[in-house]
């Protein structure tokens, strides 16, 4: 063939191929285009699920805001703040082959990154699979296969009062797994956290950061059976599991959505953006007419749980996960009085030859027995209270054990806490009138979360109080002035039981403000200077002895507002073991209180301070008894004290009446009171 013909042949060759791949390329375009068009007609953007898969919300002034804060969550640049924008350009992104960028091992195309988006957009725009980017999701279809999802549980991890970030409970989602020979326990559980380390972290610090947003929350997945370790084994905590009645197809639907959101963060907000309001995000995309977000604005884990059974049909089963503590709780009460001897005496040294070298007894339960130690030792274990040498007990027992034919019926147990749902809602509003020293009163008062010590126990840990962003003021009759009588930033209070079984701290932190009263010393000093002009000027008698009338008609007490903060550590004491109700408890306490105010030459003072309360328990009535003494005498000013006495009826769980006495230092008073709490 002649040069002429081969260049003419090259030339047709190059043509054939450019023409038909800018061809091929005029089309995709032009169906993006067309896809593109399609969406502004229908304007999908504003679809709720749309919304809700990118998690949108409104701010103030009427605008879209993710409340995503990773740029890795969105395909455009304006995708946070623009939801048209996001939808148009995933549209684009969805159907254009791309490859990894250099070194991204780790790269996916975003079709197989937001499964669900695409899954949605190509339903609502009924695009043919032909369209998409042709591209291997092979990792995902592997993740989504190993889940099988098929049904949800919500978990609720009960409070937990010795770790900071468990004082409000704690909700994670369980997947349960369409294959029926898989074990619960090895299912899968979703878990939403600030990305921080409570252990390694100062309280104080790590309650402030995550108060106001300074940990990203992530997304994570476990084996469920490492959070019923470490919930139930570890922490002490008792687990409510409660079914969802979701059908397959939603269920599959949010775990999609929640391949979507590995990479994601939000930052994380204790009262909240926590936990439980990222969980009702993932429930929401399930089931679009639900609407959990709305309303509160403080999301508390036992009041989220209210929620789900407040849809009807919902929720259609629930479970209590005993905590390793509650189970132990619960065999001790089912023990007889010989059992009872036996099991204290081994708990007292591990010395368990009061169990293995005891003759056959057919009062005693000898295989229920070592079952309980062998939960005991590992109990205390955990808790970090287990001399060394119990570890060669402890497999001593579990040989003397493994010999032995099981002799008890290990079931039928009453849960030692009740379910979150049946207890009074965490937040609060105050109603008193009453009487003191300084006059008459009215007031009120308000509590953003959680507990308080006067409240019913149900659904919350007994004798314990979790106060966060709580304060009372009054109007007294005779000042005719609003006054602070009390803000608490946060109040902690737990008084668990002493006893064989754990040597646990009581401990009490308070942090904002109290209410002391003083004389007024201005006018001692006017009623001084008055004297000795009667004296020095006997002309002036008449008016002297006016003013000093005028004085003692005048205020001899001020009340003032302290700024406070106060802890104290201590035991308490309680029957925990017998089985019926838990009457009484008793607590003793010691540790110190910083006061501030102008009327201390310093400003501020540290002092000791004891402190004891009491507390007797009936059902829909409750007495509290509580002393604190404040050794303020170091410095050369009086002591204070602070004695309250109060008693409770509850009308319902979330209505209940008060009558409530204190005594202080130049101060008595008395008062009643209804608490509405919702």
């Amino acid at each position: 063939m002649p040069v002429k013909s081969y260049s003419l042949f090259i030339i047709f060759i190059l043509y054939s191929i450019f023409g038909t791949f800018s061809s091929a390329h005029a089309t995709d375009t032009e169906k993006i285009q067309e896809y593109q068009k399609l969406t502004r007609t229908k304007k999908l953007w504003e679809d709720r699920y749309w919304i809700l898969l990118l998690h949108y919300t409104k701010t103030t002034f009427g605008n879209w805001v993710s409340e995503a804060d990773s740029s890795s969550f969105f395909l455009s640049g304006e995708g946070r703040k623009n939801p048209e924008e996001e939808l148009l350009h995933s549209i684009q992104t969805f159907m254009t082959e791309t490859s990894a960028p250099p070194g991204e091992e780790n790269w996916m195309h975003p079709v197989c990154k937001f499964p669900e988006r695409k899954r949605w957009i190509q339903e609502k725009l009924s695009i043919p699979d032909s369209d998409f980017a042709k591209v291997d999701c092979g990792r995902f279809e592997k993740w989504f296969a190993t889940l099988n999802p098929k049904g949800a549980k919500i978990i609720f991890a009960s409070y937990y009062m010795n770790a900071p970030a468990s004082i409000f409970g704690h909700t994670l989602l369980k997947i349960d797994s369409g294959d029926p020979h898989r074990k619960e326990i090895l299912e899968y559980s979703v878990n939403y956290a600030a990305n921080a380390d409570p252990e390694s972290t100062n309280a104080i610090v790590y309650s402030i950061l995550g108060l106001f947003g300074g940990y990203p929350g992530t997304f994570s997945l476990y084996p469920y059976y490492v959070k019923i370790a470490e919930y139930n084994d570890i922490e002490s905590r008792d687990l409510w599991e409660y079914e969802l009645d979701l059908k397959e197809e939603e269920v599959r639907r949010m775990t999609r959505h929640l391949w979507e959101l590995g990479a994601a963060t939000f930052d994380y907000y204790f009262l909240d953006e926590n936990c439980s309001y990222h969980l009702f995000s993932l429930i929401e995309v399930a089931r679009p007419s639900l609407h959990l977000r709305d309303k509160a604005p403080f999301v508390i884990p036992g009041d989220t749980v209210k929620k789900y059974i407040e849809q009807e049909g919902l929720v259609k089963d629930i479970k209590y996960r005993p905590s390793l503590h509650s189970k132990i709780i619960q065999k001790l009460r089912k023990m007889n009085e010989d059992e009872r001897d036996i099991y204290e005496n081994v708990m007292k040294n591990g010395n368990i030859s009061f169990l293995t070298n005891k003759e056959p007894d057919p009062k005693i339960r000898t295989s229920f027995l070592s079952d309980t130690i062998l939960d005991s030792f590992r109990y205390k274990k955990a808790e970090g209270d287990s001399p060394k040498e119990w570890d060669q007990t402890y497999k001593q027992l579990l040989l003397f054990r493994s010999k032995l034919p099981t002799d008890y019926e290990d079931s039928g147990y009453s849960p030692i806490t009740q379910s979150p749902h049946v207890g009074h809602g965490s937040s609060a509003l105050y109603n008193e009138f009453g009487t003191s020293s300084l006059g008459n009163f009215v007031g009120f008062g308000y509590r953003a979360a959680v507990h308080d010590l006067l409240n019913t126990d149900q659904g919350y840990i007994p004798n314990s109080s979790v106060d966060y962003f709580s304060f009372k003021a009054r109007y007294y009759q005779d000042s005719k002035k609003l006054h602070l009588e009390e803000f608490h930033l946060i109040r902690l209070l737990s008084l668990t039981p002493y006893n064989s079984l754990g040597r646990s701290i009581s401990y009490f932190v308070d942090s904002g403000a109290d209410s002391s009263v003083y004389k007024n010393k201005g006018n001692q000093e006017d009623r001084k200077l008055l004297e000795w002009q009667a004296i020095l000027r006997p002309e002036d008698l008449s008016y002297t002895l006016y003013r000093l009338d005028d004085i003692s008609k005048s205020e001899k007490y001020e009340r003032v507002t302290n700024a406070n903060i106060e802890t104290t550590l201590g035991y308490s004491f309680q029957d925990q073991f017998s089985e019926g109700p838990k009457r009484f408890l008793f607590s003793a306490q010691a540790g110190a209180k910083v006061r501030y105010n102008g009327k201390y030459d310093t400003n501020a003072v540290v002092a000791p301070q004891i402190a004891a309360y009491w507390i007797a328990n009936f059902d829909s009535f409750k007495a509290v008894l509580s002393l604190h003494y404040y050794t303020f005498s170091i410095y050369g000013i009086p002591d204070d004290y602070k004695a309250q006495l109060g008693f409770r009826y509850a009308i319902h769980a979330n209505h209940e009446l008060r009558l409530e006495a204190k005594a202080q230092r130049n101060y008595n008073e008395a008062s009643f009171s209804y608490v509405y709490q919702f």
